[in-house]
């Protein structure tokens, strides 16, 4: 029974990273810092002119971002069979520091900690600590593309303050932006994960591909569509999964510095140890706070 809880809290943690997008505007789910947009930095809609003064303006390397959010979970367990429902509640917050190490050469520093409650299930219960150091490159020929990589290291800590997982891993990959218009473009990439974790059954490698359109919607409200399929690999249970995610967040921002979120999700896993497949739908949203400097 103790196994089976913290799988099931691991995958969660992997699968809510991965599916929601956090509720603190300028990071990503590491707490990394993005790059601010025009939809951000003004409301009026000279966007060539925008760009021309963010280019002028000193550089804000530092990102501290917290939040709080509710969502409702189709299968709590990540279960084949026996999916029960529930509802969980999130409190995060991180810290990045951002630098530009050269023209088109920027590296990423954070740290984040995140708390996940269960109404129903309060034996899920878990905390998630994690630092992350990363480094991307902008080839100055290749307009839009970025290359990455990027080491984290996570730890998840259980009730009681009981450790589920301590997890390495080493990220690469490569990413595209096509815009589409002047409100509207398309993200697609690649990336491959080599783990290294404890327990050595959930230590898993990864394969997968990304596609995002993103389409800002008014000045302060804007969408975001999501897929990824991805191959996992465990090595020591013996294991490869299928995985896809798909994803639609709507994000509302006050100002530069608060927002809401609202998010809905679905995730399948199909693994050729059949007990491993699943299907889940997750829906819920959140507020977040950011503070750049």
């Amino acid at each position: 029974m103790a196994l089976a809880q913290n799988d099931a809290a691991i995958e969660q943690a992997r699968l809510y990273q991965q599916a929601i997008p956090p509720v603190s505007i300028g990071v990503d789910a590491n707490g990394t810092a993005l790059a601010e947009t025009e939809s951000t930095s003004s409301d009026d809609d000279s966007f060539g002119a925008q760009q021309i003064l963010k280019n002028q303006e000193r550089a804000r390397t530092v990102v501290v971002s917290g939040g709080a959010s509710a969502f409702y979970t189709s299968n709590v367990g990540l279960t084949r069979r026996g999916e029960r429902e529930d509802a969980f509640a999130v409190a995060d917050a991180a810290i990045n520091w951002s630098p530009r190490i050269g023209k088109d050469l920027e590296a990423s520093v954070s740290f984040h900690a995140s708390l996940f409650r269960y109404d129903k299930t309060p034996e899920l219960d878990f905390e998630n600590l994690g630092f992350g150091a990363g480094i991307v490159w902008n080839p100055p020929r290749l307009p839009g593309v970025g290359l990455f990589a990027r080491y984290d290291f996570t730890e998840l800590l259980g009730r009681n303050g009981r450790q589920i997982l301590m997890d390495h891993s080493l990220t690469i990959g490569a990413q595209k932006f096509f815009a589409l218009g002047r409100s509207h473009g398309i993200s697609a990439g690649v990336t491959g994960v080599v783990g290294l974790a404890d327990p050595g059954v959930a230590q898993r490698d990864q394969i997968g591909a990304l596609i995002n359109y993103h389409l800002q919607l008014t000045r302060k409200l804007d969408t975001d569509i999501f897929y990824r399929p991805a191959l996992h690999f465990y090595p020591d249970a013996g294991r490869v999964d299928f995985n896809q995610i798909f994803s639609l967040n709507l994000r509302y921002r006050f100002t530069e510095w608060a927002e809401l979120i609202a998010s809905f999700s679905y995730g399948a896993n199909r693994s050729d140890h059949s007990v491993f497949d699943y299907n889940v739908l997750s829906a819920g949203g959140g507020a977040g706070v950011n503070i750049r400097f």
